[in-house]
């Protein structure tokens, strides 16, 4: 099953499924809950969040939610699955920018703009809550605490990002790939018992080395080296933490 645009809001809907008819989100039942825009607000004001929002998807693994350069109007949280964003470099390459998962807020970078600057593509199955950015932003101005917590998420991206770009460049493979554990840890997305656990790894291991900046080679010998120290156990499409402790003192440290 393939993708087509719809050309009223210029973002992508699963074949036959015209995103017009897609349904209006039940916040009560969704898996995001307690981590989206919503969290925090009360069930009044949820209900009028609620109004705005519809569930688009499900899109397989490498269909776009949304393309580049398409007409930017709309956020997506995501409901379930994971996304990622990628550019192209001035040679054609394709450039992981970011990854995102479940309660996340795909589209900032865009606001302000009249196009979005990346392609936004499904890594697995993934189901998303499309926000119309004009109604999103008249609601704001009814509810202040919508407003702060839209504000707080942008400074959170703005800190992440100049953390990524500024120092990102100053650090080591290791610990590039550490931090980016660390993320993992701190996205709740891993399935953990005290010091232990275990991600299942939405993305290739080609695209963490994208988003990393490393070469796939540098990557893989970075990973050999975590595993030999007891920090991790890798496999091909799952990462083992065998010391969360020792990622987060390592990162920090």
């Amino acid at each position: 099953m393939t993708s087509e645009i719809d050309e009223e809001n210029q973002v992508l809907s699963p074949q036959g499924e015209s995103s017009e008819n897609q349904s209006e989100q039940d916040c009560s039942e969704c898996e995001a809950k307690g981590h989206c825009l919503g969290e925090g607000l009360s069930e009044e004001q949820i209900q009028g969040l609620r109004k705005i929002t519809r569930t688009l998807g499900p899109f397989k693994p490498g269909e776009n939610i949304f393309r580049v350069e398409n007409k930017f109007k709309s956020l997506f949280v995501i409901q379930s699955g994971a996304v990622k964003i990628e550019t192209a470099s001035f040679e054609g390459t394709k450039l992981v920018d970011g990854f995102f998962f479940r309660g996340d807020l795909v589209g900032l970078e865009s606001i302000g703009a009249h196009q979005y600057g990346h392609d936004a593509i499904a890594l697995e199955l993934t189901l998303v809550c499309e926000l119309p950015f004009d109604h999103l932003e008249s609601l704001c101005s009814f509810v202040p605490r919508l407003q702060r917590k839209l504000m707080i998420i942008l400074g959170q991206k703005i800190r992440y990002t100049n953390d990524t770009i500024v120092h990102g460049r100053y650090m080591s493979a290791e610990k590039r790939l550490l931090s980016f554990l660390q993320m993992l840890c701190e996205k709740k997305i891993i399935e953990k018992s005290d010091n232990t656990g275990s991600v299942q790894l939405p993305m290739s291991k080609g695209d963490i080395a994208s988003y990393l900046g490393l070469r796939p080679e540098s990557l893989s010998r970075t990973l050999t080296k975590l595993q030999s120290d007891g920090i991790i156990r890798n496999h091909t499409k799952k990462i083992e933490f065998l010391d969360i402790k020792a990622i987060l003192q390592q990162v920090c440290g």
